[in-house]
């Protein structure tokens, strides 16, 4: 799934100050170790459809998993730094080169040594026509070997975020593996092999475990054993944390975040994001190639009301198709395209606004259409309920059908989808407009593997959207975004929704060394290195009693109530669970 967000931490658990011998560090109120954690159970929303993302490209499941065993060339944060990583370096001589110099003695789960002609190979695998990933707009010509450990890679265009597309989306794999294995990549029993610091150990329906691979010589992550557990249902989850079958993941019921916090031990994480939420109508198809049909949907959707029941506080309107953090880079400032976007056309819900468009149409007495959701999502379900109950005295009917995650996938990159669809959680693959908004619009971007789900455009936007998507001054591709972003308030083939908080939640005895993840980590592996074990909370440490006093007193570890008449009593200390 499309998804990227600056994670900071609201909420977390305080932790008793301790001292212990076996050195912790402080992150926020939670005390940190460095000793390995056995195993972490990690639950998934959803079972990847495939373990190679170039099939399933989601970073909350088959990147979760995946970049643990196949790693990225780079890793991209989603304020745009760049990290080094089985590249040791990238350099771009101009506009449609990018130069990528490897790491040497990187082995293979395998054994076998990594080449320059395995990178070339996933690059082209993760850029091809028919990859999901490719919907990242790499915009790649050709991908060629031009040094022992070199890989150039020839852009059609000079493409702003082609190389945090190619960071994102390229997961090294062992190409001879995986050319043997072509029809079958990523199925039970093939998955791709890595050089990560882990390999595929079993894989169920329910359950994938990943062990480390023996072969990584890099700084290992403190988990011996990463265990993935898929959990479709939010509250599921939460009975899991609860009673520690597993021991984090997403919270994808944004309304259960304080039953989530109430857990003993558990730190939510949670921070606005680049992603966003919205509503998608297939202009090519009836009613909804009537602008005025359009119009009618976006005065029947009670969006604050939406918000409030589906995210409570972890969610913000949105005013434009994209959030203003995505406009940032060349509206100049975040308050300038704040000021542009709060000025375009908004469409409050009004029955009778909405009965007024439909009357203009070429369907005054209603039409029927059916709606596909992901049934665990809520805010997907009461967007349906409420279109259903707020269209109903036009004369529309429309029917909820609930689906998988996976089934929705499979239909959204095939563009079956028609009618209304409700895309969720798509985010920027770097702050500039050219990572979605140039991706949502435009000729070019109708068809499999892209995300025109609308399949709208105008010839103003197909000319504003090749500016976008092209690097060059900042001025003119402001005035394209703006283009944009202008004819689709307008025109209306999307409804802007609202921008959602990513959150994340952890069990008692683990903890971020930072102020949490973010789905860019997720996909690129590097959450599973920031997760420590906690030190243990500790009862302070007695003074000695005189001897021959009959009282009690207690010893200070927080599991054991152990009496000691007479004796000193030991200084506290810390144990990691």
């Amino acid at each position: 799934m499309l998804s990227a967000a600056i994670l900071t931490a609201l909420t977390t658990v305080a932790a008793t100050a301790c001292t212990s011998d076996n050195g912790t560090a402080t992150t926020g109120t939670k005390r940190t170790t460095d000793k390995p954690i056995p195993v972490v159970n990690w639950a998934l929303p959803n079972a990847p459809a495939s373990l190679d993302y170039a099939k399933s490209y989601d970073n909350n499941s088959t990147g979760a998993v995946m970049s643990l065993v196949t790693e990225p060339l780079e890793r991209v944060s989603s304020t745009g730094e760049f990290t080094p990583n089985l590249a040791s370096s990238v350099a771009q001589p101009n506009t449609t080169t990018l130069v990528y110099r490897l790491r040497s003695g990187v082995k293979f789960s395998n054994g076998k040594e990594m080449t320059a002609q395995d990178v070339a190979w996933s690059i082209e695998h993760f850029t091809a026509e028919t990859a999901q990933t490719a919907a990242l707009g790499q915009k790649v010509g050709s991908v060629s070997v031009t040094g022992p450990l070199e890989v150039t890679v020839k852009l059609k265009a000079p493409a702003p975020t082609a190389r945090a597309g190619i960071a994102l989306a390229t997961l090294v794999e062992d190409a001879d593996f995986a050319k043997a294995h072509a029809k079958t990549l990523g199925n039970a029993g093939t998955a791709p092999i890595g050089t990560g610091p882990y390999k595929l150990a079993s894989q169920t329906a329910e359950k994938i475990t990943l062990v480390r691979n023996p072969r990584y010589t890099r700084t290992r992550p403190p988990a011996d054993k990463v265990v993935f557990s898929v959990i479709p249902d939010d509250t599921a989850r939460q009975l899991a944390l609860r009673s520690g079958s597993v021991d984090g993941g997403p919270v994808t019921n944004r309304k259960s975040v304080a039953q989530w916090k109430a857990i003993p031990g558990a730190t939510v994480y949670a921070a606005p994001s680049l992603s966003q939420d919205f509503l998608a109508m297939d202009v090519t198809r009836a009613p909804f190639d009537d602008v005025h049909v359009r119009r009618a949907v976006a005065h029947s959707v009670d969006i604050a009301g939406i918000m409030k029941a589906g995210f409570d506080a972890y969610a913000r309107p949105m005013t434009g198709l994209v959030p203003a953090g995505e406009l940032a880079g060349v509206a100049g400032s975040q308050k300038s395209a704040e000021t542009f976007l709060s000025g375009l056309p908004q469409y409050e819900l009004s029955e009778a606004k909405a009965k007024a468009e439909l009357a203009e149409s070429a369907h005054p007495q209603g039409f029927s259409t059916t709606i596909e959701y992901v049934k665990d999502y809520l805010w997907q379900e009461l967007t349906v309920l409420n279109l259903q109950r707020n269209m109903r005295p036009l004369g529309v009917k429309i029917t909820p059908k609930p689906v998988t995650a996976n089934e929705w996938y499979a239909k959204f990159y095939q563009h079956g989808l028609t009618g209304i669809t409700l895309p969720f959680g798509f985010g920027a693959s770097y702050p500039d407009p050219a990572s979605l908004l140039g991706k949502l619009v435009g000729e070019a971007n109708i068809g499999p593997q892209k995300i025109n789900i609308a399949n709208w455009t105008t010839p103003e936007v197909d000319k504003a959207q090749q500016v976008v998507t092209v690097a060059g001054p900042r001025a003119p591709r402001w005035t394209a975004a703006k283009t944009i972003l202008t004819e689709v308030a307008d025109q209306v083939p999307y409804i802007p929704l609202f921008t959602e908080d990513e959150v994340y939640a952890l069990g008692k005895g683990l903890a971020f060394d930072k102020s949490g993840i973010t789905s860019f980590d997720l996909s690129n592996g590097s959450w599973i290195f920031s997760l420590k074990p906690t030190a243990c909370p500790c009862v302070p440490a007695h003074p000695t009693r005189r001897p021959g006093l009959p009282t009690r007193a207690f010893a200070t570890h927080p599991r054991r109530l152990v009496r000691s008449i007479g004796t000193p009593l030991p200084p506290a200390t810390c144990e990691t669970h």
